[in-house]
């Protein structure tokens, strides 16, 4: 029997000889078939697979690659999957190259978790050092300052906290406090001396915060609060020479259109004005018959643009794809903003932009000087000066209410004059979209 059966191995491993023909191959093209023709040996392969996997396992020259194979399978949901299992059917190259992938991402793996066991060596030795350290001499404690300042952020229990100070992983709970009110007087300190130059803007929106209850109950269901928060953004470009140009609040009242007494026309209140400026529109003008205007140069270049990026057939014009023209590019600059104090005001209503802007030039320090809280020996009067508020629509929509309903102030502050408001980017193109 086994004679026999090496007879018709040998007469099959020779047929497969003579066409060329490997075992692999055979294997692969008849489960990668659809035709009728092969289906009985496809049902003989797939029915005999846990024999066939057994044994393949079992052979000690396949035992690494079938290792391989069933990690990589398990790690299906990092590499993707479907990639994996359309190499199964593919060509003996095209294997070749799947098993260099699964060698090069058990590689990646393994270069992975030895740069994590590193880390965290390196962070291990850190925490013990800062604790002997802080034990020995308690100035030095910068690790012990960052975790209780950022437990202090984080909300964690006292109990927790005073845990840790005894452990020499965090500063007591009187160090975090004292740490905290430092931080705020300095920054206080920050926003004061950049707002009072009166060459800053603000932006401000609302977020919300819902603060859960450990053990819920009828009486006690948790809370949900909607604040303010701000930031003071330094404008560009803005100094001692040209600052003349933001102490222009009386000249634009005296053409705003909420102004009950103009001395002069209101500044494009008509549509005739805003086609005027179309008119007058350079950047839609053609110069030459055969050129195009510069805002279709634009718009074209964004439509090749799409083709090469998006389309395959296009694809190798890339290096032919220059950048567009640029039309008032404003130079490249770092951009400093300072994080104003939150405020418990709901920014959603009329009265609550009313709050927040006061509250605001508070901390700025800055006022009308016939303000009750106005500090004559600190404060900056603002009176002349326009600010650049940036805010969502809503808070537009907000300010313009304002404006109309105080446009009999007597003064320009009460009469919110000095607000320019400059809606952010992305409600800009919103609100263009919407107009379309």
């Amino acid at each position: 029997m086994q004679t026999s059966l090496a007879n018709r191995l040998d007469n099959v491993l020779a047929c497969m000889e003579e066409n060329s023909f490997t075992p692999a191959d055979f294997v692969d093209h008849i489960l990668g078939s659809t035709e009728l023709r092969y289906e009985s040996a496809r049902n003989s392969l797939t029915t005999k697979a846990v024999r066939i996997c057994a044994a393949l396992y079992r052979e000690e020259h396949a035992h690494p690659h079938v290792t391989q194979w069933a990690i990589t399978i398990r790690d299906l949901g990092e590499f993707g999957g479907d990639d994996i299992g359309g190499m199964m059917h593919k060509e003996d190259d095209v294997n070749e190259e799947a098993d260099g992938a699964f060698e090069k991402q058990s590689g990646k793996r393994q270069h992975r978790a030895a740069e994590r066991n590193t880390a965290l060596l390196v962070i291990r030795t850190v925490v013990m050092i800062s604790i002997c350290l802080q034990t020995s001499n308690s100035r030095c404690n910068l690790l012990q300052g960052w975790l209780g300042f950022f437990m202090r952020s984080v909300c964690v229990p006292e109990k927790v906290v005073e845990v840790f100070a005894h452990a020499g992983l965090s500063i007591s709970l009187t160090s975090i406090h004292n740490a905290v009110s430092s931080i705020s007087r300095e920054i206080s300190s920050k926003i004061k001396h950049k707002v009072r130059t009166l060459q800053a803007g603000f932006a401000y929106d609302n977020f919300d915060i819902q603060f859960k209850a450990a053990q819920p109950t009828l009486e006690h269901r948790g809370s949900f609060v909607s604040v303010t928060s701000a930031t003071v953004i330094p404008l560009y470009g803005i100094n001692d020479d040209n600052a003349d140009a933001l102490r222009s609040s009386a000249q634009l009242w005296d053409q705003d259109s909420h102004n009950p007494s103009l001395s002069v026309l209101p500044v494009m209140t008509e549509w005739r004005s805003f086609l005027q400026l179309h008119k007058n529109d350079a950047y839609s003008r053609q110069t030459h018959p055969d050129r195009l205007s510069p805002r279709q140069e634009a718009f074209s270049w964004h439509v090749r643009a799409i083709l090469v990026n998006q389309v395959e057939g296009f694809k190798h014009f890339k290096k032919e794809l220059d950048e567009p023209d640029t039309v008032k590019r404003i130079p490249v600059h770092k951009t400093t903003q300072i994080p104003c104090r939150a405020m418990d005001i709901k920014q959603s209503t009329t009265d609550g932009n009313v709050e927040v802007l006061d509250n605001l030039f508070r901390q700025g320090g800055i006022g009308d000087p016939r303000d009750s809280g106005f500090d004559a020996e600190h404060d900056v009067d603002m009176s002349e000066h326009i600010m650049l508020i940036h805010g969502d629509l809503l808070t537009e929509e907000r300010l313009d209410t304002v404006r109309n309903s105080r446009c009999i102030e007597h003064t320009p502050k009460n009469r919110f004059q000095y607000v320019i408001f400059l809606p952010g980017l992305f409600h800009y193109k919103m609100a263009c979209v919407d107009a379309i």
